[in-house]
């Protein structure tokens, strides 16, 4: 399933809701499948308010439902794909469930912990003439840094010297402490593109801020477009992934060039307690602008289009604008 948080455009729609993207390109509000699911195949009295239980519109809280909540989700799925057309409303009432129209957003707007891991390419450490890390290095991310795929990324007036860094984000499906690398797929739900865009000359300044400040401007870390759950990714530690600009193909490696791989990741940071919806990176790979002999043409500027894709995942694009 391609599971993502939106928000419909709809003449006067409000508020963020959770969806399913189906394979003609509309988008199914979970709820609202889930309860026309209900009302068509079980004869539910009340299928809104046990949709509204199974369902809830955070994605975090979705996750926290565990199995059955899964369960809930293919079940509105399949429906919304037979040619459902209604949800019932609070009161009763038939609503379309299927959105033409519509914008994403952070796939998970409000992680408990947004864990992100440096320095894990192989290619990547070599070309920026780091000393390869004995252990995984991590510094956290924070919700106001957060936007969907198409979503704006502004260049704070902080930089100019503005750098892409495609990553896999890996999602937490459980809760879960001390996980052996051995078990670490076990409590993995699904998998996300994520782009560490970074203020390089912030980041490299205690002065300014440094790696805190420098990856954490408002906007500067575009995650989606969706949740692909796990079973639909069968080979995770060897996807590729793709960073273009203006289509000019930037990075290009696949997760074999990690230093940690997902297991080492996950077992790393479960040494505290994961949750359902948090994320951890994968770290970025060789290609980013400031390791180029003259990196200044690369770096990201207003008008651009930053493209991220993850084989079998999806692609999160996203232009670039200046600070107002």
């Amino acid at each position: 399933m391609k599971l993502a948080t939106y928000r419909s455009t709809a003449p006067g729609a409000t508020g963020d809701r959770l969806g399913v993207l189906l394979s003609n390109g509309t988008m199914a509000d979970l709820r609202l499948a889930y309860a026309g699911h209900l009302a068509a195949e079980t004869g539910e009295g009340n299928p809104y308010r046990m949709a509204n239980a199974r369902i809830p519109r955070d994605m975090t809280e979705f996750l926290k439902g565990g199995a059955p909540a899964l369960e809930a989700a293919r079940a509105a799925m399949d429906f919304a794909e037979a040619g459902g057309v209604d949800g019932v409303g609070p009161d009763g009432e038939l609503v379309a469930l299927k959105e033409k129209h519509f914008r994403y957003r952070p796939v998970i707007p409000r992680p408990g912990k947004f864990l992100h891991t440096g320095l894990n390419s192989k290619k990547h450490v070599q070309n920026t003439g780091n000393k390869a890390p004995d252990n995984v290095q991590a510094a956290p991310r924070f919700d106001t840094s957060l936007v969907g795929h198409e979503e704006p990324v502004v260049r704070p007036r902080q930089s100019t010297r503005f750098d892409y860094e495609v990553e896999v984000g890996i999602v937490i499906g459980e809760r879960c402490k001390d996980v052996p690398p051995e078990n670490a797929f076990d409590v993995i739900v699904g998998y996300t593109v994520y782009n560490d865009i970074t203020a390089r000359e912030v980041q490299r300044s205690q002065a300014l801020g440094g790696v805190f400040l420098g990856k954490n401007f408002d906007t500067t870390n575009p995650i989606g477009p969706y949740l692909v759950t796990a079973d639909e990714v069968p080979n995770p530690n060897e996807l590729l992934v793709e960073c273009r600009v203006n289509g000019d193909v930037r990075q290009h490696e696949r997760l074999t060039d990690m230093i940690f791989g997902i297991p080492a990741l996950v077992a790393f940071f479960s040494q505290m307690t994961l949750e359902p919806g948090d994320i951890i990176s994968s770290g970025t790979f060789g290609g980013v602008a400031h390791e180029q002999p003259d990196p200044e043409p690369y770096f990201l500027k207003p008008g651009d289009i930053c493209e991220c894709e993850v084989e079998g995942v999806g692609v999160l694009r996203n232009p670039i604008v200046g600070a107002e």
